[in-house]
Order: structure tokens, then sequence, then C-alpha cells
């Protein structure tokens, strides 16, 4: 995933290999601190294959601001409110610290800023925050569907 200044003009990017898509900053997530950080949140599956346990991302990947000693209490009332998700489905959903595709499920207590210390994340499979639910979505069979597709490496 990159981020483009909004002085780039669209016809400058190099869309070969890129889905491209637009999303609005909000006005609070605008000016950060030193220690806040825009981090990517994917949605995910657990599924089992040649009995290894395989992440499967679906879905809008997005980037959230989580904010210096924000819990993930916190955070999640943000990604409700972006996500515009049910409240009796959105309790059902897990929320894992992914790295390098390995899953650490978080409590709501966990503070987020603590997990996410490095500023020069190159790539959003290095870390991510992972939404864990069924993917409820029609099911497509071209592979631009798959996350890791759309993004390129």
């Amino acid at each position: 995933m990159q981020i483009f200044p909004t002085s780039e003009k669209i016809d400058n990017i190099n869309d070969q290999y890129w889905t491209l898509r637009a999303e609005e900053i909000p006005e609070e997530e605008k000016n950060l601190g030193p220690n806040d950080r825009l981090i990517h949140v994917y949605h995910f599956t657990k599924e089992t294959a040649q009995n290894q346990m395989q992440i499967q991302n679906f879905g809008e990947p997005f980037l959230l601001v989580i904010y210096e000693g924000e819990t993930l209490a916190q955070v999640n009332v943000r990604i409700l409110k972006k996500l515009q998700v049910p409240d009796e489905e959105f309790a059902k959903w897990k929320f894992a610290f992914l790295s390098l595709g390995r899953p650490a499920y978080l409590e709501d207590s966990d503070i987020l800023s603590n997990r996410f210390q490095r500023r020069d994340v190159y790539g959003a499979w290095e870390q991510y925050l992972g939404l864990e639910h069924p993917d409820n979505a029609p099911k497509r069979t071209h592979a631009s569907y798959q996350v890791i597709s759309m993004f390129g490496s």
C-alpha cells in the first residue's frame, strides 16, 4: 500500500500493478503527535491447509491513526464508526496484531502504540492490525480479490 501526497496528479501514478483507492483523512487524524502512528488495517480469516494455519485477508484494507497510549477499546469505537458494522456482529470480531503473518490476539486494555513501534514499515505485510471475522461478501473467483495481488509487493 502506498500513500500519495495530495499534490500528486493521478495521471502521474503508474497504476499498472496497483488498484487505486481514494480515502478521505478525517479531520481529527490530520495533526499527528510525534508518537502517533498511521497503521494498516486488514480484515482476515484463519484457514487450515495441510495442518498449517494460514491467514487469508479479504475485503478493503484501510489506514487508521492510533494515538499514543490509546487502548484497543478506544480504537474499536473509531473502527466501528468507520465501518458501520452492526454492534451485535462487531462484538464477535477478534482483533490481532499481525507481524509477518502471525497473529497475536489483543485484549481491550492493550495499548496499541506499544505494538506498533516502528515508524518505517516498508510493507503492509510486516505488521498490521487484523480484524478477524467471517467473510460475508459474495465469493469472487478472480485473483484481484486477494489483497496480496491487489497491492503487489
